[in-house]
């Protein structure tokens, strides 16, 4: 199936399990365009149509990598100290 929608998703974590699942359920489903964003996109240039330099720990880097995105997906853990529900 060809994109016929012209929206652009941009996937966190395309080298990682999640972000690579939904990377290669998207691509199956072929509905939209797709940016993969990886720290080292040299390395990883056959994930997606777009590779693009992009690291939460740089958020210059963010601006550009998620530009003209319809939608993101990201997933992350959380670090932080646990607090009790009530």
């Amino acid at each position: 199936m060809q994109d016929t929608s012209g929206k652009l998703i941009a996937v966190i974590g395309t080298t990682g399990q999640q972000g690579g699942s939904v990377l290669g359920a998207l691509q199956a489903k072929g509905q939209f365009k797709l940016r993969a964003l990886t720290r080292d996109p040299d390395k990883h240039r056959n994930l997606a149509e777009e590779v693009v330099a992009a690291d939460l720990n740089r958020p210059e880097t963010l601006e550009a990598a998620f530009k003209a995105a319809h939608g993101v997906f990201s997933s992350h853990q959380f670090l932080g100290k646990r607090r009790e529900r009530a």
